[in-house]
Parts: C-alpha cells; sequence; structure tokens
C-alpha cells in the first residue's frame, strides 16, 4: 500500500514539472516576426523658405504600436515581433556634432506613421519613406551664398581674409558656394552672422545645419550678447575633410547655459604663417530652433 501510494505521488510530481516545463517553453516561444526594409529615408522641402533638401539621415528609430523596437544603421532589414494590423512609426537619426557614437532622432524633422501597417510574419515589405521638416520649425537664419550680399560679416572682427562666393564646379548646390582662403599674407579668419539672435526663455532645440569642405581645422561657434559683455566660444572644431560632408551642430547646450541675451554664429581659424595655406568651404547653412 505504501508503495503504490509512493507511486502515485511520484507520477503526479513528474507529471507536474513536465506540465511545468511545456508552459514554460511555450511561454518562451519568440514568435515568427515580420521584417521591413529601410534603404534610406528621403526627404523633402520648399527650397524658397527652408533651402536645401539635401540631408545625412544616416539612422532609422522604429517604434510598433508605441513600443521602441530599436535604432538601426541605414540601410537595414527590422525583424518586429508582431502579427496583423498595427502601428508603425519611423523616425529620421542623425549622427549629431558629426559623431557616430551620438545618435539622435532629428527633432526637427517628422516622423513617419503608417497607422494601418499589417505584419505580416515572415515576410519583407520594403518602405521608403520620405520627411520633411516640422510645421514647428522656425529657421532662424540661412544662407547659401546665391545672393551676391552675404550675410556673414568679417570686417567688423579680427580677420585678415573675407568670405567670398565661388561658382561653377566647385560650388556645392546650386550656382555657388563660400570660401576662404588662408595664407601667409591672411592668416586669421573671423566671420559672424550680421544679425544677432535671442532665444529668451524658450528651453527650446537649437541646431545648426551646415555642408563644408576644408583644408584646414576651423571652429564654429557662438558670441554671446549682453549689455556688459561680450563673449566668443566654441562648440565644435572641425576636422580637414576632402570631400564635402553635412554635419548638425547642437547649439541647445551652450545658449541654454548662456546668459546672454542674444547671440551670433560665429566661424573662425588662424593658420601659423610658416608657409602653410588653408581653404574653407561652406555651404547650405541653417540655424533652425523649435
Amino acid at each position: 500500500m505504501k508503495s503504490t501510494v509512493v507511486g502515485v505521488m511520484f507520477f503526479i510530481f513528474t507529471l507536474w514539472v513536465v506540465l511545468l516545463s511545456s508552459c514554460k517553453e511555450e511561454n518562451l516561444e519568440p514568435g515568427v516576426p515580420a521584417f521591413i526594409h529601410v534603404e534610406h529615408f528621403d526627404f523633402s522641402t520648399y527650397y524658397g523658405i527652408q533651402g536645401t533638401n539635401r540631408q545625412k539621415i544616416t539612422d532609422v528609430w522604429v517604434f510598433a504600436d508605441g513600443a521602441t523596437i530599436g535604432v538601426f544603421e541605414l540601410p537595414v532589414t527590422i525583424p518586429i515581433l508582431k502579427n496583423g494590423i498595427g502601428e508603425l512609426r519611423m523616425e529620421p537619426g542623425i549622427e549629431l556634432n558629426g559623431i557616430s557614437t551620438t545618435r539622435v532622432n532629428n527633432p526637427f524633422f517628422e516622423p513617419v506613421v503608417i497607422d494601418d501597417f499589417n505584419f505580416i510574419p515572415d515576410s519583407i515589405v520594403d518602405i521608403s519613406p520620405s520627411s520633411t521638416y516640422r510645421e514647428s520649425t522656425v529657421f532662424v537664419w540661412m544662407e547659401d551664398f546665391e545672393d551676391p550680399s552675404v550675410s556673414l560679416d568679417t570686417t567688423n572682427l579680427q580677420s585678415s581674409v573675407n568670405i567670398e562666393r565661388i561658382g561653377g564646379e566647385d560650388a556645392f548646390e546650386g550656382s555657388y558656394s563660400g570660401i576662404v582662403i588662408l595664407d601667409d599674407d591672411h592668416t586669421t579668419f573671423e566671420a559672424a552672422t550680421f544679425d544677432s539672435y535671442a532665444f529668451e526663455g524658450s528651453g527650446g532645440v537649437v541646431l545648426l545645419e551646415m555642408n563644408y569642405k576644408n583644408t584646414y581645422y576651423f571652429s564654429v561657434g557662438i558670441i554671446e550678447q549682453s549689455t556688459s559683455q561680450i563673449i566668443k566660444s566654441e562648440i565644435l572644431i572641425l576636422n580637414p575633410s576632402d570631400e564635402w560632408n553635412k554635419i548638425y551642430i547642437n547649439f541647445t547646450d551652450k545658449i541654454r547655459a548662456s546668459s546672454a541675451s542674444s547671440f551670433k554664429v560665429l566661424f573662425r581659424t588662424y593658420i601659423p604663417g610658416d608657409g602653410t595655406e588653408a581653404v574653407i568651404m561652406l555651404d547650405n547653412l541653417k540655424l533652425l530652433y523649435r
């Protein structure tokens, strides 16, 4: 009798273990994901009021029904563990300050939202998202060098060289780009916006977009202006680039930390005067705020 009871108890225990194990395996079943493939992110603008549409969107931030799927470098095929109709949201991402380890979803770019996307397991759907600037974007200052009157001042600063316009094959986009040439007779370059800009109590985001090409280092920063003082501050130093590059420079932290009442955008460099020559080219400058 005792052995019979023990045998029954052992059977129940074994069955319980098997059932528990089966439940755990079922709970851990990963399922079959649906896949989306994103080759690149397009971008469109109204050139007259928003400038160039040429961007450097390196990543896509992906969300499904509000859940974060991840950040992916383009081009990419993304697995999403979801089945049926749901919301797919894609946000264009950039490298802030040109640093590959500082990837952000650009706060000025409109996300792409598909409300009724059909997630089909074990299938790949090609998506070609296209973004625009958000309606709330304020284009504080733009300079594309197409107008003969350049909005960068060198004469009132410590600059021994002016910024000129260059056309033809040397222009990055449109008919003209800006160019600065330094040599032993012109060793210092400083240029700032003629106008100053205020971002009072906003707590908003301020970003400078620009294309550049340079044979020598130069810095981008701000001139902080208040009733009692004027301070020149560097934000980023750009290394030489043999090819035209696009960069997004974060002005937000510097402006938020400042007690100044208004700001100018500042570009500057100097060479040692030992036979060194330098060429700096600029285009599509945009100071954005929201």
